[in-house]
């Protein structure tokens, strides 16, 4: 019998008794949770007791940031930890041997859990106030995409033609000692760098953020980073995608147990009108945004009408700035 997709978004369900990634119901009592943030990590770099802050800006430690899970997604989820601690440990050559996908899962479970701390606390509180709680429809819909993507860790999924991601690693001249992890929720944006390496993702772009930045990308080649470079190339993705003009949703069928994703038609008019207009002085705004480590500010990011500064590309020249070049501390 085939299992159905479970869908927490047509009934808001966010539940410590039902698995977060099947809908399985769970045995009440039971120690059915998987961390959202891998304890590995969080020993690595002494997280157990740091906080980070959700949507309501309330402070939740990562230790307690918890999804609740079956028995099957919680072994899949340790074998996904096993596989990407050892990657992840070892340094970029291990990462970048990884499955695109695995890295995917990776992220998208960190991601989504994440933001099931937010809807759950949110939930509740509107559950006080005798209030229905919802969740706009674009979230609804990325959110399912992205759960159901994430299907992946326990049972065969296929991509019809096209890669949804766009995703790009890079060596990132930065202290082993350092964790950077960011996120952007409203179109999917994932940001790690630590050990040596550093992963950019735009998790549900179709892979038309990477063609839209292909020319900067064959400049970087297999270059290492500076931290300001690999900071600004995320600002890239991240500006590039929130351009990116709605698509149609995914066709998505099931055969047994195995979930299909496919592109459908687009009109040639719609294909080749993808993005939204480039905008200097909001992209600026992004760029001193990420480079809010090295106290940057925005008039000297931008100064119209020149370009925003850039220190990826010699503006002399239009080539890849060496990272020992950078005027910024690593």
């Amino acid at each position: 019998m085939t299992q159905p997709l479970f869908n927490p978004f047509e009934k808001i369900i966010f539940d410590q008794n039902i698995c977060f990634l099947t809908g399985q119901p769970l045995e009440e009592g039971s120690d059915h949770f998987i961390q959202v943030f891998p304890q590995w990590l969080l020993d690595r770099y002494q997280l157990d007791n740091a906080t980070i802050m959700l949507l309501d800006l309330i402070r939740v430690k990562y230790k307690d940031m918890k999804l609740p899970a079956s028995p099957e997604v919680i072994e899949a989820v340790k074998k996904l930890d096993e596989v990407t601690q050892l990657a992840f440990e070892t340094g970029f050559e291990a990462v970048r041997a990884l499955p695109q996908l695995t890295i995917f899962q990776w992220m998208a479970r960190v991601l989504y859990g994440v933001l099931y701390q937010d809807f759950d606390y949110a939930r509740n509180q509107y559950i006080l106030m005798n209030k229905p709680f919802q969740i706009s429809a674009h979230m609804q819909k990325k959110l399912r995409n992205l759960l159901f993507m994430l299907q992946s860790l326990v049972r065969p999924i296929a991509f019809e033609g096209f890669t949804p991601w766009s995703m790009v690693m890079y060596r990132v001249h930065l202290s082993k000692d350092v964790l950077n992890y960011k996120d952007e929720t409203k179109d999917l944006n994932f940001c790690l760098n630590m050990n040596g390496f550093g992963i950019i993702c735009s998790m549900q772009d179709n892979g038309e953020v990477k063609k839209y930045q292909q020319e900067i990308l064959d400049k970087i080649g297999g270059a290492t980073l500076h931290p300001a470079q690999f900071e600004e190339l995320y600002g890239r993705f991240l500006y590039t995608n929130f351009l990116l003009k709605a698509m149609p949703d995914y066709i998505i069928k099931q055969d047994g147990d195995t979930i299909t994703f496919k592109l459908p038609e687009i009109p040639e008019e719609v294909a080749a009108n993808k993005f939204n207009e480039w905008k200097d002085d909001i992209f600026a705004q992004v760029l001193t945004n990420m480079w809010q480590p090295w106290g940057i500010p925005l008039d000297k990011v931008h100064h119209y009408p020149y370009p925003p500064i850039s220190f990826l590309i010699d503006d002399a020249t239009y080539e890849l700035v060496d990272f020992d070049r950078v005027p910024l501390p690593y």
